[in-house]
């Protein structure tokens, strides 16, 4: 079963990667890069895996699959 991340706002104006159904954040980052390509680094040691990249208003940007 694959692990799916979302890079997202987080709720102090920060980005962060937070993995689906989890209550807290992975890590919180201060820009949307550094997010994103700490989400690759974790999808792609955790295959099979899915990155989905969300806009400041919540809506999906990219979606990465990483799979075995």
């Amino acid at each position: 079963m694959k692990t799916i991340y979302h890079v997202q706002t987080g709720k102090t104006k920060s980005w962060e990667l937070k993995k689906e159904g989890a209550e807290q954040a992975t890590k919180s980052f201060e820009t949307k890069e550094e997010a994103y390509q700490f989400g690759r680094k974790i999808c792609d040691e955790n295959r099979p895996s899915e990155l989905v990249v969300h806009q400041e208003n919540g809506q999906i940007d990219d979606r990465s699959l990483y799979n075995s």
